[in-house]
């Protein structure tokens, strides 16, 4: 059942009870008004019969007592008659009692009320009533010959009303009501009722733009559409936050993720160094010593030197590969406080007639007094193989550029921002840069291990490298390391 039945229901109840109620009332009203007009009418009605009976000349002739007091017309149409000769005050005179003093409690007779109301007929004339009953004088000319009260007898009842005829009115009433309430109920509270549970609906089946209209025709519902309008804004607004928020939760996750398998290939790659170092440089080490009596032999002629030269390069190339594998596998670092800008000024200097040659500036700002925590070599290392990694680019492009570094610090750490103006790297590549062995480079001495060895180097420091690129926008990179503590 819908509220707004109910709601009828409960009104036509209570209607149902106040018109009876009201109807009851008002018939017993009636009844008691019809008794009092009836019994003032009949009064009227008879008070010439019984002045007919007790006359004036009746009432100064004492020898007709008897007669007047049996006269059969007094216990036919009347209760109670008292009739006396004479004027007020009745001391002495004739009391005549038609209906006899027996069936009165002397005690609670209201003769005095009687023998009042006497005196105001004499003064009013006609009809007084009194003490339950009427009064008039009788009079004989000018001159009052007695009085008379009576109560006329009422043997005729109101008219009665059939049985069902108050509760068929009431329930016949309750039923037109409720035929004009109904609407009503149905505007003002049912439809917008059921207007705010389908708002509700939609917003639970993730429709949040969903509102209410402004219910002009059912002003008591204004603050329940602007509440449900305020908490469905509420929740529009907390799904959009809450939707950023999972977006960066996953991407935080993916770097995390990212992170974990570098973190993974570094410890692989640093557990095959080993194996390396072994495999790969004592054979070298052997070879190399073999070709350096080769060539101490005078017999050797131009060709042989020649190969034996090729071949000696070779396996120093190889020797530098290894090395460079076991430079990035995890070792115990030389950990101080140091400069920033001495590693890079050192790593310039290194690379400056690259530099010149292919007409690419260099500039350094705000790296004064920075200083860093770990070990200074390394992360001159570091830098070296970053500004390398640029000129490549800037000699790959056929073109110069320059190279910017900006320093940075917070309370617990010290930033280098290394930003070139190159070719950049593809976005499909950039994910790799880091990767051990990837290159892009057409040089055949490219080993792919540089930016993999700094990586390694910076986790290594306790510190993060992130790069950053777009192809035809530069290449940046982003080198945090611990703050060396004053």
């Amino acid at each position: 059942m819908s509220l707004a039945v109910r709601i009828l229901v409960v009104v036509l109840l209570l209607n149902l009870l106040v018109v009876g109620a009201v109807q009851t009332a008002a018939f017993a009203s009636q009844q008691g008004w019809i008794r009092e007009q009836h019994g003032q009418g009949l009064a009227a009605a008879l008070a010439p019969y019984l002045l007919n009976v007790y006359s004036a000349e009746r009432l100064a002739d004492e020898t007709h007592a008897r007669e007047l007091v049996q006269s059969p017309i007094i216990r036919e149409y009347f209760d109670d008659v008292v009739v006396t000769s004479g004027q007020p005050p009745l001391t002495g005179l004739v009391y005549l009692n038609p209906r006899g003093a027996a069936h009165r409690d002397f005690d609670l007779f209201p003769m005095r009320e009687v023998l009042d109301g006497m005196d105001e007929a004499r003064v009013r004339g006609g009809l007084v009533e009194c003490a339950g009953g009427f009064c008039t004088a009788v009079r004989s000319k000018d001159r009052i010959a007695g009085y008379l009260w009576f109560v006329p007898r009422l043997d005729i009842d109101p008219p009665s009303l059939p049985w069902w005829f108050l509760p068929g009115t009431a329930l016949c009433s309750s039923l037109l009501f409720g035929l004009v309430l109904y609407p009503v109920v149905v505007r003002t509270v049912g439809r917008p009722l059921q207007r705010v549970g389908e708002a509700a609906e939609r917003v639970g089946a993730g429709d949040y733009e969903a509102r209410l209209p402004d219910l002009a025709y059912a002003p008591e519902l204004r603050s329940l559409v602007t509440s449900f309008n305020s908490m469905a804004q509420k929740v529009q607004d907390n799904r959009s936050h809450l939707e950023g928020a999972v977006r960066a939760a996953v991407e935080e996750a993916k770097r995390t993720e990212r992170a974990l398998v570098q973190s993974s290939r570094l410890a692989t790659v640093g557990t095959l160094a080993a194996g390396i170092a072994h495999e790969v440089n004592n054979p070298i080490g052997g070879m190399q010593n073999a070709v350096v009596r080769l060539l101490a032999d005078p017999g050797l002629t131009d060709r042989q030197k020649t190969y034996l030269n090729l071949l000696q390069d070779g396996l120093a190339r190889v020797a530098r590969t290894a090395r460079k594998v076991l430079d990035f596998s995890p070792k115990p670092a030389e950990a101080r406080a140091f400069s920033l800008r001495a590693c890079i000024e050192g790593a310039r200097a290194l690379c400056e007639h690259r530099l010149q040659e292919a007409a690419v500036s260099f500039r350094a700002t705000d790296i004064e007094d920075l200083r860093a925590f770990g070990d200074p070599h390394e992360i001159q290392q570091v830098l070296l193989n970053v500004f390398l990694n640029s000129l490549d680019a800037f000699e790959q492009a056929g073109r110069g550029g320059s190279i910017a570094v900006a320093g940075s610090r917070t309370t617990e750490h010290v930033r280098l921002d290394i930003v070139d103006d190159g070719p950049g790297v593809d976005p499909l590549d950039l994910p790799r840069v880091m990767d051990p062995f990837f290159t892009k480079k057409e040089r055949p001495d490219a080993s792919g291990l540089g930016m993999f060895i700094s990586y390694s180097i910076v986790r290594n420091h306790g510190g993060t490298m992130t790069v950053d690129s777009k192809q035809g926008a530069g290449f940046a990179v982003a080198i945090t390391l611990p703050r060396a503590q004053a």
